[in-house]
């Protein structure tokens, strides 16, 4: 990495807290991004990887994609690789509601973007998605920075090309792989009930079970509803994976008494439980109010 011959590396604690604040209030002013955009250049790793988290929020201020590509392809840590791979998921996602993947696509149908020009976030879309492929293909690289790669390029899941990485991921002996398919398989659930419904199943190993719950959260699928049921239904179900799974019954909305269920658990004795209950209580009832004007009152323009 090339380094900044003025800057001070130091007072890293003090740089970090700096960029800590800044992520943490979103505080991206010019001095501020100018500060991340050097700070992204230091030879201290430490900050590298603080910045390049920081860069998260302001990627399409000048040079800072480009600069976290290179810390994404180069720098000689993991950790900050990853950080930088993570913050670039932003402009995938930015591209995705941009329509840049539509097939009818054309660039001045865009929103109109005040910071910079519409072509320029083609091309940088482009520039990112090429090198998330290009991680996730290398076999040679670190496993857990390809699985962040595969769950950056997750939003492209309709592609059959990104479902072929999830199943190959999937399939995979390493839990974390697994975990990273699943997350991904969240992004178009539907495409993936089945392998869901397999995996929601008591006996499944907590963090894959709990990722799988949090996946089927969109799915709208009562064949997931149910199997979720089943897990709430069994001996003592663990706190957490109650809690990841009164959410996602909430906005599915396809079970009975789902009102009655939700409000049993507000009354269980953990109180993040509780906690879970009640807010998945508001989602129920958003849901049902939601669709009681679709269903009876015809207004299908109703966010559902």
């Amino acid at each position: 990495m090339n380094e900044l011959p003025f800057q001070d590396n130091s007072d890293w604690q003090k740089t970090l807290q700096r960029l800590s604040y800044i992520r943490e209030q979103e505080d991206y002013s010019i001095a501020n991004v100018d500060f991340i955009r050097e700070s992204l250049l230091s030879s201290d790793e430490r900050i590298r990887g603080g910045a390049a988290l920081a860069a998260a929020g302001c990627l399409f201020e000048q040079h800072i994609i480009d600069l976290l590509t290179t810390i994404a392809e180069e720098d000689d840590t993991a950790p900050v690789r990853k950080a930088a791979i993570d913050s670039l998921r932003g402009v995938i996602e930015e591209g995705m509601e941009q329509g840049l993947e539509d097939e009818d696509f054309e660039p001045e149908d865009m929103e109109e973007w005040e910071e910079f020009q519409t072509e320029t976030l083609h091309q940088e879309y482009l520039q990112v998605k090429d090198l998330m492929l290009g991680i996730l293909q290398n076999e040679e690289d670190d496993l857990d920075v390809r699985e962040l790669a595969l769950f950056n390029l997750s939003s492209l899941g309709f592609s059959e090309y990104i479902r072929y990485w999830i199943s190959e991921f999937f399939e995979s002996p390493h839990q974390s792989s697994q975990i990273a398919a699943v997350k991904s398989m969240g992004k178009y659930p539907f495409y993936w009930e089945n392998e869901l419904e397999n995996i929601i199943d008591p006996k499944t190993a907590k963090p894959l079970l709990m990722e799988a719950i949090n996946a089927s959260y969109s799915s709208e699928s009562s064949l997931l509803a149910a199997r979720i049921e089943n897990l709430l239904a069994s001996s003592k179900p663990d706190a957490d994976v109650i809690c990841y799974s009164l959410p996602t019954l909430a906005n599915i909305n396809l079970t009975e008494d789902l009102g009655e269920l939700l409000q049993e658990f507000s009354l269980h004795p953990d109180e993040k439980v509780q906690q879970a209950a009640k807010a998945a209580i508001e989602v129920f009832t958003k849901k049902s109010f939601d669709r009681y004007l679709h269903d009876e009152l015809g207004m299908d323009d109703v966010d559902m």
